[in-house]
């Protein structure tokens, strides 16, 4: 099911040939009405892997066994390490490592315009703008 609003922005995005990939969150999924029927929201930020415990814990059953399979989030989590993106000792093939090649595939104008488009999401659930985003667009001289 696709709400009405994200039809409309799915729309605009395919006349525009934008990617797909950033429509917001918020207006995929209607967040504006229906995020109090969400049981869980979390992120992929530096705390993905608290996130995925939380979930465990909230859930039950066989999801921390599931997760912590894909993951390893309980290994990765007793380390008391961050999830920075450069960590290869816990890499599990799902890990998208994106600080570290951010700089590879964007410029500061790139996230800026990123940053516009997703600024919703980062309202609407109290998201964080990722320090690599921000020192990418202080070092911008542009």
């Amino acid at each position: 099911f696709i709400s009405p609003a994200a039809n409309h922005w799915c729309c605009h995005f395919l006349l525009l040939k934008w990617n797909l990939h950033f429509i917001p969150q918020a207006i995929a999924c209607d967040l504006y009405r229906n995020i109090g029927s969400y049981d869980f929201v979390g992120n992929m930020g530096e705390d993905f892997m608290s996130d995925l415990e939380r979930m465990a814990n909230q859930f039950g059953g066989q999801l921390p066994e599931a997760l912590n399979t894909s993951f390893g989030y309980q290994k990765y989590l007793n380390s008391g390490e961050k999830n920075t993106g450069k960590d290869k000792k816990y890499k599990t093939g799902h890990a998208t490592h994106a600080p570290e090649k951010v700089k590879k595939f964007y410029t500061a104008q790139t996230v800026r315009k990123g940053l516009e488009l997703l600024s919703i999401d980062y309202v609407l659930l109290g998201l964080e703008v990722p320090e690599w985003a921000r020192q990418m667009l202080r070092d911008d001289v542009s």
